[in-house]
């Protein structure tokens, strides 16, 4: 009998956690220390494997007009789609008026102080030791593509290629690392879904009801539409074979809730499955795993007129593109991690200057959005790194379109 291949083997973990939690009910909380294990073990290995990826990648292009073109053409993807992404969430908000006839009870204001040009400026580590500590992944990225330039830029002098091999051992080391880890997924994920179905999946959703619906349509309308769209007219390629190659990646997406923890598999699946060159994934990863947030884009969006119905505040067309831009901003300032959404819909409310009444409503079922949520992110930074590929020549297509065997790992 042939081997059960992983991808499988994490599908087969999901479904039984969410079956298992739901008979078992709250008291399957007691297993969920495992899943605590597994995604600590997934982000032992992020900071590592973002750093090292993405400075071999930027150090190993010995011309630098080849990071221009795959930055330039990813860049572009990213702004184009976000913003489609966001239309799509305000066209949804605005038919299915999830907020119309729904009476929230008042509750205390949420104290939300950020600015926004200061956190782009933090984008720039003042500390980079404290980057690493503090988990900050933007600023982690920027560094080490600081460093990947520089010693590309030093690639002819023996220093330069040392480095140059010690970044590209290091990446080798953690992808080593990480299928050790992956070792685990099955456990990991069905400890998650079990926990996840077990304490809200009998929660009455009830005036948010709508809400959820309408996030759900806006993703497959994104997911079912408007990908297929982009890959079979502007990157050439099935979009159910793309699918078919990215789906382990998927799998991991809605069942750790995390793009940032996904990021091993998200490399894995586009490497190996879908064709796209080592290079461009090591590139594009990383910074669209923190960017490139299309569910997000669309989500927030969707709050801002969710509050508007309910408390029957009139919104004007500059108020409506005001929140179409701010959706693909705060998108791209969300952390790859579970949960992100929620302090960066407080932050949309207040500066629309909306009540933040609804926010605890949203973080209660937040789970139930943020599954396929990531799951979408994900899987527009796939089709992102796929449409780079094919715009440059280089997609693989004979493995792109090669049947992916049950045993494919």
């Amino acid at each position: 009998m042939r081997k059960l291949g992983l991808p499988y083997k994490i599908l087969i973990g999901m479904l039984l956690g969410a079956a298992v939690g739901f008979i078992v009910g709250p008291s399957i909380e007691v297993i969920s220390p495992l899943g605590t294990i597994f995604l600590r073990l997934l982000r032992m290995t992020i900071l590592p494997l973002i750093f090292f990826s993405v400075t071999s990648g930027v150090a190993s292009i010995a011309d630098l007009n080849r990071l221009k073109k795959v930055g330039s053409i990813f860049t572009g993807y990213w702004a184009i789609s976000s913003l489609l992404a966001a239309s799509t969430g305000i066209f949804w908000a605005l038919i299915i008026k999830p907020g119309v006839g729904i009476n929230l009870p008042m509750t205390e204001k949420i104290d939300v102080n950020i600015d926004l040009l200061d956190s782009i400026i933090k984008w720039i580590p003042d500390n980079v030791p404290k980057a690493f500590a503090d988990g900050n992944i933007i600023q982690v990225i920027v560094f080490a593509m600081f460093t990947g330039i520089t010693a590309a830029l030093l690639a002819q002098t023996e220093p330069g290629q040392r480095m140059i091999e010690l970044f590209t051992a290091g990446d080798k080391l953690m992808s080593r690392m990480v299928g050790i880890v992956m070792n685990v997924a099955p456990y990991g994920v069905f400890a998650l879904m079990a926990n996840v179905t077990g304490t809200v999946g009998t929660i009455a959703l009830k005036g948010i009801g709508k809400m959820l619906l309408t996030q759900y349509v806006a993703y497959a309308t994104i997911l079912l539409i408007f990908y297929p769209l982009i890959l079979k007219f502007m990157a050439g390629v099935s979009p159910i074979n793309h699918y078919k190659n990215i789906f382990p990646a998927m799998v991991m997406a809605f069942s750790t809730q995390s793009s940032s923890a996904t990021i091993p598999v998200t490399m894995e699946c586009t490497k190996k499955r879908a064709g796209v060159p080592e290079d461009i994934v090591n590139l594009i990863t990383a910074p669209a795993a923190t960017i490139n947030m299309h569910a997000c884009a669309a989500e927030m969006p969707i709050y801002a007129l969710f509050a508007s119905q309910i408390y029957n505040i009139p919104l004007s067309i500059s108020n409506f593109i005001t929140i179409c831009i701010l959706g693909v901003i705060m998108a791209a300032g969300v952390a790859g991690v579970p949960g992100g959404g929620i302090m960066m819909s407080a932050v949309l409310l207040q500066i629309m200057g909306l009540p933040l009444d609804i926010v605890p409503w949203i973080a209660g079922v937040y789970v139930l959005i943020d599954m396929p949520n990531t799951m979408l992110n994900v899987t527009g930074d796939t089709v992102g790194m796929v449409y780079t590929a094919a715009k440059l020549g280089e997609l693989d297509r004979e493995t792109f379109d090669q049947p992916k065997p049950i045993s494919a790992k």
